[in-house]
């Protein structure tokens, strides 16, 4: 089923929602679901906030809320990327192998984490795509041990480079080389 929703430049714009087919039970949704959102919505104090502090809203869900909109999306365009996903967890880095070490959740195995690096282009340059480029990243090369060893990047959001060491090193173990580039 199809909603319109209203758009902040007046016009009407239509995107599917889903709706239950009995009546009463569609009432009960709403009342427990889409209008618990709009309360959350409610909860930003909005009012209370001045043209250089706006409240900004971003509501992830398949619902048309009576609310007006500045702009709608799909998921598949919204989503975190890979990198994004990485900085989610706290730290990126351009080492599928170490990426596997550090973020089990997101690769099975080192091939698995290579050819998702290969899938986005990202081939140990800087991972900054459009979404990322509004982060302020940090970032710093580091080496691992051992013959043969390169360096590698991490790039990271929140901390400084002694937390990212300590969380690096957890994971991969002992870095024999550690240089602050941005941020750190």
């Amino acid at each position: 089923m199809r909603a319109g929703i209203r758009m902040r430049g007046g016009q009407v714009r239509s995107l599917p929602v889903l709706r239950h087919s009995d009546e009463q039970a569609e009432i009960l949704w709403v009342a427990i679901c889409d209008d618990e959102l709009i309360q959350v919505v409610g909860r930003g104090r909005g009012v209370n906030r001045i043209a250089d502090n706006p409240l900004e809203v971003q509501i992830l869900a398949d619902v048309a809320l009576p609310q007006v909109y500045d702009t709608i999306g799909t998921w598949d365009l919204e989503r975190p990327d890979l990198v994004q996903r990485m900085l989610l967890a706290g730290v990126a880095v351009d080492s599928p192998t170490n990426a596997t070490t550090l973020h089990p959740g997101l690769f099975a195995n080192a091939e698995q984490a290579k050819k998702a690096f290969e899938r986005i282009g990202f081939k140990g340059q800087n991972p900054l795509k459009t979404s990322c480029r509004e982060m302020s990243l940090k970032s710093a090369r580091y080496r691992r041990p051992g013959r043969g060893q390169s360096w590698h990047r991490a790039w990271w959001v929140e901390g400084d480079g002694r937390d990212v060491r300590g969380k690096l090193e957890d994971a991969l173990g002992c870095l024999v080389g550690w240089t602050l580039e941005q941020g750190g």
